[in-house]
């Protein structure tokens, strides 16, 4: 097995934008996908192939919500693996969001895709099931105070994340 390095980094223009556009969550599990160059063109769940009308979007406030992938590597075991954490906020609570919440919560095996600020989508946990790990309700104190909800989907993978073709997921 070949583990060389096959490329440098150019030092790029300083054109991206933080933060998360919007999310999109579907049921799981996946069961392929097709990928070329690390990009995701196809998501099959159940049989079939994932189309728009498969998936729930989930709009956040702007500059609220993150992706956070961290490398682990033990030298020691030979192993790595890519811890990935999304964070969504959701304003105001209420009951139809608690239950969405609920189930997300329960839920093992999401297939979930993110839009960036930069008009790029990619993956959590595509291949082993995105799932939720912490989540939170809060009231606020002072009336300017936020009012809703904090949720972290998580993945564990093999791989980093992919980037996703955004018509899996937008039509």
């Amino acid at each position: 097995m070949s583990c060389n390095i096959t490329s440098g980094f150019t030092l790029d223009c300083n054109d991206a934008n933080g933060g998360l556009d919007k999310i999109f969550i579907a049921n799981g599990p996946v069961e392929s996908i097709t990928q070329s160059s690390g990009t995701i063109t196809a998501i099959t769940v159940a049989g079939s192939a994932l189309t728009p009308s498969d998936f729930f979007d989930f709009e956040v406030p702007r500059q609220t919500s993150s992706f956070t992938e961290t490398i682990n590597v033990s030298q020691e075991n030979g192993t790595v693996f890519y811890d990935q954490a999304l964070t969504m906020i959701f304003n105001k609570m209420e009951a139809a969001k608690r239950d969405q919440i609920l189930l997300m919560a329960q839920s093992t095996d999401m297939v979930v895709v993110f839009k960036d600020n930069n008009g790029k989508y990619f993956s959590v946990g595509v291949e082993r099931g995105a799932f939720m790990t912490a989540g939170s309700s809060l009231t606020g104190v002072a009336y300017g105070d936020r009012n809703g909800y904090e949720l972290t989907i998580s993945g564990m993978e093999e791989a980093p994340s992919f980037e996703v073709t955004g018509s899996i997921v937008e039509a």
